[in-house]
C-alpha cells in the first residue's frame, strides 16, 4: 500500500557544510527530519503530500565523548543493513537538505526514555517494515519508528493511529518543541507556554 516508502532515505550524494548548523542543543532522544536529494525522496514528498517537505526521520543518540549519531529505520533495498540501524550525524546530514531539516523534542523531559527504546530496537536489528503496517511493532518503517517508540514508552499515540502518519505530525507544539539546529532558521515551530 505505501509501496513508495521502501527506499525513503536514498545513499549520499550531496556534502552539506558543517559550519551551517549547530548541533550545541542536541540530545539525545532528539527527533531529526529531513528530505533528502534522491529521487526516491521526491517521490515520497508527493505521495504523503503532507504540509512538510520531509521524506525520512531518525533520533538522535550522542555518545559518552559527544559524538553525535543517528538511528534510524531503512529498507534492505536501499541499505546494506535492513532495518533499524545507526549512523553518524554527519554521514545522515551529507545527503540531507539543509533547509528541510529540523529537529525536535518531545516533551516534558522524555529523551531518556526515548533514547533507551531506539537502542533497544538497535540492539535486537528490528526489520524494516515492508507491509507498512503502523499496528505491528516487529518492524518499523521510519516515521513509525519514532511515533511506536513514544507510543509504547510514553503511552501517547502522536499519530491518533493512522495508518499512513504524515511528518508534519512531529511539528505539533502541543507534543514537541523544536530545537535549534540550522543556522538561521526563521521557520522554527513555536514552543508552547506551558514550558
Amino acid at each position: 500500500m505505501l509501496l513508495f516508502l521502501l527506499e525513503n532515505c536514498d545513499f549520499p550524494t550531496k556534502t552539506t557544510h558543517i559550519s551551517s548548523y549547530s548541533t550545541v542543543n542536541l540530545q539525545n532522544g532528539d527527533i531529526i527530519l529531513r528530505k533528502s536529494y534522491g529521487l526516491i525522496s521526491e517521490i515520497v514528498v508527493a505521495k504523503l503530500k503532507d504540509t512538510l517537505d520531509i521524506s525520512h526521520c531518525g533520533i538522535i543518540q550522542k555518545d559518552s565523548t559527544g559524538k553525535l549519531y543517528v538511528i534510524h529505520c531503512l529498507s534492505k533495498k536501499v541499505s546494506d543493513t535492513d532495518g533499524v540501524q545507526i549512523c553518524t550525524l554527519e554521514y545522515f546530514m551529507n545527503d540531507s537538505r539543509i533547509e528541510s531539516v529540523h529537529i525536535v523534542r518531545f516533551r516534558p523531559d522524555t529523551n531518556n526514555i526515548i533514547i533507551s527504546k531506539a537502542k533497544y530496537y538497535l540492539k535486537h536489528k528490528t526489520p524494516f517494515d515492508e507491509l507498512y503496517n503502523a499496528s505491528d511493532s516487529s518492524a518499523f518503517f521510519c516515521s513509525e519508528f519514532p511515533i511506536h517508540i513514544i507510543k509504547s514508552g510514553l503511552g501517547i499515540d502522536i499519530s491518533s493511529g493512522s495508518q499512513n502518519p504524515k511528518f508534519s505530525i512531529f511539528l505539533d507544539n502541543k507534543y514537541f518543541d523544536e530545537i535549534e539546529f540550522v543556522k538561521g532558521n526563521k521557520n522554527l515551530i513555536k514552543k508552547s507556554d506551558d514550558n
